[in-house]
């Protein structure tokens, strides 16, 4: 069974693929060696990946609410957009631990309860204990935007928007100054994830007129300019043990052009190609992708030759996320509309 997308939002899923397919992409490469490798890493496709992913989900999130937000019904199926997938992504990594079939989660095996509990709760990074699935730290950042978009529109109603793209780029700009008088590096590119939420809310917005083009390019020059002064201090003024200040500007010109290009360039945006066909439902695959892809490479590093290894590691990629879309997310997400649909809590206008 394929999986269902909209006609009309296609070219959102179609997003979600291109996303997904950078993340896989520095993940095939990031620990290989010759000439693909050496052109491929220095370009960071995996921080352009996530980058994009952050500008939709600041889209599609008040596109999904829809005029109103019943907070009860959101935090029910956000919760259940993300863990059942997740839960099942750890279950397989410590399948493959516990009948040593792949080595990479091994230390699984013997984590401590308060490593497992982190991990579940997705609290890893910020006690700075080792995630079991690296591309977890996402989901964090992620649900960390869910609450911030939630509290403020419940709290300010049609000036959430507003508020967020005022305090977010503050709130950094904040950090980097702390960081620079401090003399200490803070990590500022995952917060920035947030802000570039905030652009994706902005760009909601203007589609449904509540905010004017000029009103919208303000919005993205500030992010430009706030974006490229933590990278400044971040990557600049401090060092990154693997990025550079190119590798950390370069993606983030890459996902906000991706993004910006075909949201606002109608004939882009309308193509039949981003709209209709393998694109959207390759698109609709794109979290499991983006959650099972470690699994599948590390399967073709073990059992595939060399000259195999990337066409089996997507195969594998595509199989996997095949089966986890229809047996594991279709059916979370149809839980999670059940348990929302009881009686309804207060809700708060998204409309200005």
């Amino acid at each position: 069974m394929q999986p269902r997308t909209s006609q009309r939002f296609g070219y959102l899923d179609s997003l979600r693929f291109i996303a997904a397919s950078l993340v896989v992409l520095q993940h095939l490469y990031d620990r290989q060696s010759g000439v693909i490798a050496n052109t491929v890493i220095p370009l960071g496709p995996g921080v352009a990946g996530v980058a994009l992913f952050f500008f939709i989900s600041g889209y599609a999130i008040p596109l999904s609410v829809g005029a109103q937000l019943d907070w009860r019904s959101f935090v029910i199926r956000r919760l259940f957009r993300i863990y059942p997938l997740y839960l099942t992504a750890l279950l397989l990594i410590f399948a493959t631990a516990a009948l040593a079939i792949v080595p990479n989660w091994a230390d699984m095996l013997h984590a401590s309860a308060l490593r497992w509990l982190v991990n579940l709760l997705l609290v890893q990074d910020f006690l700075r204990l080792k995630a079991f699935l690296g591309v977890s730290w996402t989901l964090a950042i992620e649900l960390i935007w869910y609450a911030l978009f939630a509290m403020t529109l419940l709290a300010f109603g049609s000036r959430a928007a507003r508020i967020l793209d005022t305090a977010i780029p503050a709130g950094l700009l904040a950090l980097a100054v702390i960081s620079v008088m401090a003399g200490q590096r803070i990590p500022l590119g995952r917060p920035t994830m947030v802000y570039a939420a905030v652009i994706g809310f902005q760009c909601f917005r203007h589609s449904r007129g509540e905010i004017t083009a000029r009103a919208l390019i303000a919005s993205v020059m500030r992010f430009a300019a706030v974006a490229l002064i933590c990278d400044l201090v971040a990557f600049g003024l401090f060092t990154h043990g693997s990025i550079t200040l190119a590798q950390a500007i370069g993606p983030w010109a890459v996902g906000s052009g991706i993004f910006l290009s075909v949201i606002f360039i109608a004939p882009l945006r309308d193509h039949p190609w981003l709209n209709h066909g393998v694109m959207p439902w390759l698109g609709s695959l794109s979290f499991s992708i983006y959650l099972l892809h470690p699994l599948a490479i590390a399967l073709a590093d073990r059992f595939a030759s060399d000259w195999l290894r990337d066409l089996v590691a997507i195969a594998l990629t595509l199989g996997l996320s095949t089966l986890t879309y229809r047996w594991i997310e279709q059916p979370g997400i149809a839980l999670g509309r059940r348990i929302a649909s009881a009686p309804k809590w207060p809700a708060r206008s998204v409309a200005s």
